[in-house]
């Protein structure tokens, strides 16, 4: 293990150590006069710009952009809200939602759920107690309602 270790930094020395002197021993900057590669590079971009495709490409993208940003009213919007709420598809989602912000109040607050769990527990006390046949019946009864 301990010599992994110093391999590893003695490779790191190394590798730090070219880099430095890499940067130093660079040539003095060529020439003003000759063009260099970055500003080659912007002028093929311009050249490659002005071109009737790109010109095109470019009306095209800034259309999008502008249909993008003129969205429809605020009442059109709320409208489609309400429209979707009531497909099939989405209105459980919007209901599952509800009832879980619903739930989320009501557990929150300290004094509610422990009003909830004495209420519980009252109700308990109140249930008549049933044998093991009673409850299955009770169950088949509740079965068969629950079917259409």
């Amino acid at each position: 293990m301990n010599k992994l270790l110093a391999t590893l930094i003695a490779g790191l020395f190394a590798a730090v150590s070219t880099a430095a002197v890499a940067q130093t021993a660079t040539p003095a900057a060529p020439p003003a006069t000759e063009k260099s590669a970055a500003e080659k590079a912007k002028e093929g971009v311009k050249k490659a710009q002005s071109t009737d495709k790109a010109k095109a490409f470019d009306e095209k993208e800034k259309a999008a952009q502008d249909a993008s940003r003129n969205s429809p009213n605020p009442a059109d919007q709320k409208a489609n809200v309400e429209k979707s709420k009531m497909q099939a598809k989405t209105k459980t989602k919007y209901d599952e939602k509800a009832a879980q912000s619903l739930s989320d109040n009501s557990a929150t607050d300290p004094a509610q759920a422990k009003a909830n769990v004495d209420k519980s527990k009252m109700q308990s006390a109140k249930r008549e107690k049933v044998t093991k046949e009673e409850g299955k019946e009770i169950q088949k009864q509740q079965q068969k309602d629950s079917k259409p």
